[in-house]
């Protein structure tokens, strides 16, 4: 047998899959998961719901359950924590009765254990509302706190790259980028050509800028409406075209060409 990972790298990964707290939000605090001893365990649906598993281990076991149609056929919105999971866990608590949970990961002078916080995954500040511990391979424990993370209203402030997260509707705890507000597409005097080949539907600009919510568009002072989603998206035409975006943080203007 050939091991593919350090016992230290195992160890977390083991951490993470024993995590009750973790699958709370995803499947509630009294799932089939939910097991009182330290149970590893793993679920999986695969598109169309063709397919619904569980795989999980104790200290002695490992198990797998798979759920579906041996000829292929999709189940009807047949998740693995409804059709498989069940099925393992019943097996798990017999295997339980052996005293076979696994073991806390500690006396390892390679892991280290820390409180962060359980938003920005940094050491905790005044800002952080939850805490929580985990393990990390020594030497790559965090070592600032998340003040910085957060701006002074205690909204949480996040880099460019997740700008059009910011703007979406998933984004429920009002997270901004950290950059001043300004306009991330189009970019700075962008210019455009129409295909003549292409259906208009596919020749359209989605308007996002550089603040969560509340982003009002302007395309030559007339303004867009979002989509049904909440993004915004400009229908190209022959021009050029001032756009404007306006916030509560302010409002920013970029000019583009189409030929």
């Amino acid at each position: 047998m050939t091991r593919i990972a350090s016992k230290e790298a195992t160890a977390i990964v083991n951490d993470i899959l024993c995590d009750n707290d973790a699958r709370q939000k995803s499947f509630g605090p009294r799932s089939p998961l939910a097991f009182e001893q330290r149970i590893a365990a793993k679920t999986g649906t695969s598109s169309g719901f063709r397919d619904a598993w569980t795989v999980g281990f104790d200290k002695e076991h490992t198990v797998a359950v798979w759920a579906g149609n041996f000829d292929g056929r999709p189940m009807r919105d047949t998740f693995a924590v409804r059709a498989a999971t069940p099925l393992w866990a019943a097996v798990i608590q017999e295997l339980l009765r052996g005293d076979n949970s696994l073991d806390p990961p500690e006396g390892n002078d390679r892991l280290v254990r820390r409180e962060i916080c359980k938003t920005t995954g940094s050491l905790p500040s005044r800002f952080s509302q939850a805490k929580l511990n985990e393990l990390f391979l020594a030497g790559t424990e965090p070592r600032e706190d998340s003040a910085d993370y957060f701006a002074s209203d205690g909204k949480l402030l996040l880099p460019d790259a997740y700008g059009r997260w910011c703007v979406s509707r998933d984004n429920t705890i009002g997270a901004h980028v950290r950059s001043d507000f300004r306009i991330t597409n189009p970019l700075p005097n962008a210019h455009y050509e129409i295909d003549p080949v292409l259906p208009s539907s596919q020749q359209m600009v989605e308007l996002t800028a550089a603040v969560a919510s509340d982003v009002e568009w302007f395309v030559n002072n007339e303004r867009i409406f979002p989509q049904q989603d909440s993004r915004f998206f400009w229908q190209l035409a022959p021009g050029e075209w001032k756009l404007r975006a306006v916030s509560r943080l302010g409002s920013a203007e970029e000019t583009v060409t189409v030929e």
